[in-house]
């Protein structure tokens, strides 16, 4: 009943889709530096200050150098990057379920020159964009457009919070590791409270930084999309009982994919080897749940 199966492996939707992962690598690329400096980086300075204490001033300077980077440098770029990619996905989006672009939602366009040298990049490395096919359920083909783009917002969103989840689960892991790995260079060098703070958890104080605010970060953005969640299945209830008329149920997606596209411009980003180790189990679940609702709304009365 409609053509989002069809639309969204369309050459040029696919290209959309090889720019937008693209863009997201690069930023994801200046993340993994950020990690080095700030995580294995200060886990070898710690344990040079443990064996030869005159390298703690080193030390410290490399902690601070690693902060500012991040702060000033790394997160200033990967913003930037991550919104050019946000909106290429947000115009797919427009073009796939059928949309309008809001210039005073979304701002102005990624000029297409960006896009042809992203996806290109993209292709070089995966010339059959097999990866982004089916990007949304193929279920939803049985629905009309107003009930179909509901499921695919529903099932994206709930598909992001899921990834969320799960790599905050990895953080706290993490974390707890490096607290782990840290005690027995204390014990071993039999250090004071002091030399202990000075010479081994401050120098381990960047890694701290960066993975409660990656923690608190991904914490927050599934909590946005858990309420962009609940909104979406109360658009699937009022199409089940039959509560909302066709433009209702189509300005409230509208609103709904405006609130997307701020949370994927907004959100912190999971590096892509992590990305690829979750996404298909997270994939087929996400299927299952489209198709469960798509069956639900096509056998209402």
């Amino acid at each position: 009943m409609n053509n989002i199966p069809q639309e969204q492996n369309t050459q040029s939707r696919l290209e959309l889709l090889a720019a937008q992962r693209q863009l997201y690598s690069d930023a994801k690329t200046l993340q993994l530096v950020s990690i080095i400096v700030s995580v294995p980086g200060v886990i070898v300075w710690s344990i040079l200050v443990a064996l030869f204490p005159s390298l703690t001033v080193y030390s410290a300077s490399w902690s601070l150098v690693a902060i500012f980077l991040e702060l000033l440098v790394f997160s200033q770029s990967r913003k930037s990057i991550q919104k050019k990619a946000a909106k290429i996905q947000q115009i797919f989006d427009c073009e796939v379920l059928q949309f309008k672009w809001s210039t005073l939602n979304c701002g102005g366009r990624v000029e297409p020159e960006t896009i042809v040298d992203s996806a290109n990049r993209y292709k070089d490395k995966n010339p059959n964009f097999s990866k982004l096919q089916d990007w949304y359920p193929v279920s939803v083909s049985r629905l009309p457009i107003h009930q179909a783009r509901i499921i695919c917002q529903r099932s994206n969103i709930w598909w992001d919070a899921q990834l969320r989840r799960r790599y905050c689960r990895w953080i706290v892991i993490t974390l707890l590791v490096l607290i782990i790995t840290a005690l027995p260079i204390g014990l071993i060098r039999s250090l004071t409270l002091e030399n202990f703070l000075l010479s081994v958890l401050f120098p381990l104080s960047p890694a701290f930084v960066f993975g409660i605010r990656q923690y608190t970060e991904h914490n927050e953005a599934a909590a946005r999309l858990d309420g962009l969640r609940e909104n979406s299945e109360l658009l699937v209830q009022a199409v089940i009982n039959g509560r909302s008329t066709k433009p209702d149920l189509e300005k409230e997606s509208y609103s709904l994919q405006m609130q997307i596209y701020d949370n994927r411009r907004r959100s912190p980003l999971i590096l892509d080897w992590i990305y690829s180790l979750l996404r298909k189990e997270d994939e087929e679940k996400m299927n299952k749940g489209a198709e469960s609702l798509v069956c639900e709304l096509t056998q209402r009365p």
